[in-house]
């Protein structure tokens, strides 16, 4: 018989669900689309789909010839920082609010008013905004009062409510709690004295466990939609950003990933907070006494798909488009390409917070070419990603290779810039996709005893996986680090046109 761990990841877009073995191997993968609601602002979905989509992926399992008795145990990651009322019976009592909606400022900034930005910060580790948990709950208490009557359980993540449904216990873990804006990350509990100020019902919240503690077993109602044996464990799991965390081997104070989607980040563990105004999201990390400290970039693969289209040969967004558009930045000299780009498309939060901050462009000649500018844009994006890396670091230069995630790892001469820029080895592992499961996962090996830590799965499973290397060149290094201290001075240079330019409109 083979034993599988079960690992789901239920995202915003997809969730994914994979089999892994003991020897770290991925097995029967497959994903679900997530359909999202947008409604004047709001930002929502159906928690049904959730449990839906697990229940298609092990009918997917069952039919290719895996049997319930194959499973070990069931582990998840999933979305965090979302608003789940629940019934006892496990029915939502409406759409579960997403951690990117940010319908309760109001409720927020009353907060801030009166516990002070930085008793806040002490407390989380973070600031407290309209899209937090906490002012969410107090949104609901005001503004939907008869639902909150019929809420038995306040749920923070998409995992939590896949486990509410396969055991009947309610639980969260310490990072997807970090996310809610009442959580005392040092002590990794729910801060009694807000919820007593607020009169918010403590015994609305879940316990807080470690992802790999038991939450419950498989009852016979839930077998029975999903086929799992009765009685099979399924464990607390872990919030998506500290599944991927681990799932890029990173454990260990003092070590760096990046992570390119639409939007991007840099992440690093840490044995204390970041001060305040270095600006960056505090988790907690599965590993005892740890975090994780996120740099967001909201400029990332979306300037890529934006440098595709404005100066590709196919303005498409296919694959092909993005083929042509690789093909002719790396047909460049980039030892020869001094134009400079700013990434600012959307505003930016690291490692300025600026809004109203725009993308633009230093160096333009008669001679640039629509490639040389496609290539400075990727640029600008990896030297925004370096400045976030030195701004974590107190600018020490990476002392191991830079694990890189996400869709923008599919562009080889991409990561082969971010090796150049960084000048540190950029490893890219192979199936990435599907790190936060195995990330997930690890909690079932320390479980099942397969192992002792997170930093042993790592070492074990992690560093020695499949991985596409790229090796920094000495030459376009010493050209970049020149580059970088031009690119540093744009921002300072122009923000105020970006203040003059709002106001013109």
């Amino acid at each position: 018989m083979m034993g599988y761990i079960a690992a789901f990841d239920i995202g915003t877009t997809n969730a994914k669900g994979v089999l892994v073995d003991k020897q770290g191997g991925l097995h029967q993968e497959h994903d679900v689309p997530m359909h999202t609601l947008l409604q004047g602002g709001w930002i929502e979905q159906h928690p049904e789909q959730w449990m839906e989509a697990v229940c298609t992926i092990a009918d997917a399992w069952w039919s290719s010839g895996i049997h319930a008795h194959d499973i070990e145990l069931i582990t998840f990651s999933g979305q965090m920082q979302d608003f789940i009322p629940i019934r006892a019976d496990g029915l939502p009592v409406r759409p579960a609010i997403l951690y990117s909606d940010g319908r309760a400022a109001e409720q927020a900034e009353r907060m801030i008013q009166e516990l002070g930005h930085e008793g806040i910060f002490q407390v989380t580790g973070n600031a407290l905004d309209g899209t937090s948990p906490l002012a969410k709950l107090l949104w609901m208490q005001e503004r939907e009062a008869e639902l909150d009557v019929k809420t038995a359980w306040y749920l923070i993540s998409s995992k939590d409510y896949v486990i509410y449904h396969l055991t009947g216990q309610a639980v969260t873990d310490a990072t997807t709690a970090a996310t809610t804006g009442m959580m005392n990350l040092h002590i990794r509990e729910w801060e009694a004295d807000w919820l007593s100020r607020y009169a918010l019902d403590a015994k609305k919240l879940p316990p807080i466990l470690a992802p790999e503690a038991v939450a419950g077993e498989v009852h016979p109602e839930a077998a029975r939609m999903t086929g799992f044996r009765v009685g099979t464990k399924v464990l607390c799991g872990i919030g998506d950003a500290g599944a991927t965390t681990i799932g890029a081997g990173v454990t260990a104070p003092g070590e760096m990933y990046g992570y390119i989607g639409t939007t991007g980040w840099i992440g690093m563990t840490s044995n204390q907070k970041l001060p305040a105004e270095s600006r960056v999201f505090h988790l907690a990390h599965a590993a005892d006494g740890v975090l994780i400290a996120v740099a967001p970039l909201l400029n990332a693969g979306n300037a890529h798909q934006w440098a595709v289209t404005t100066f590709g040969e196919g303005a498409d967004g296919s694959n092909s488009a993005y083929q042509a558009f690789e093909e002719a930045v790396r047909a460049i000299n980039r030892l020869e390409n001094h134009v400079l780009f700013l990434p600012y498309l959307n505003g930016e939060r690291s490692p300025i917070q600026d809004q109203q901050a725009t993308g633009c462009f230093i160096g333009l000649k008669q001679a640039t070419t629509k490639a040389m500018m496609g290539c400075a844009v990727l640029e600008g994006v990896a030297f925004a990603m370096k400045q976030v890396q030195q701004q974590l670091g107190d600018g020490n230069a990476l002392l191991k290779p830079l694990v890189l995630i996400g869709g923008g790892t599919k562009s080889p001469v991409w990561c082969q810039m971010i090796a150049d820029i960084f000048g540190v080895q950029v490893r890219v592992p192979q199936d990435s996709q599907y790190l936060p499961a195995l990330g997930a996962a690890s909690g079932g090996f320390i479980a099942l005893g397969w192992v002792n830590s997170y930093t042993e799965f790592a070492d074990q499973y992690l560093s020695t996986a499949a991985a596409e290397v790229y090796t920094p060149d000495d030459a376009l290094h010493t050209h970049y680090q020149r580059k970088f201290e031009r690119y540093k001075s744009i921002y300072p240079s122009v923000k105020s046109l970006f203040i003059e330019n709002e106001e013109s409109l």
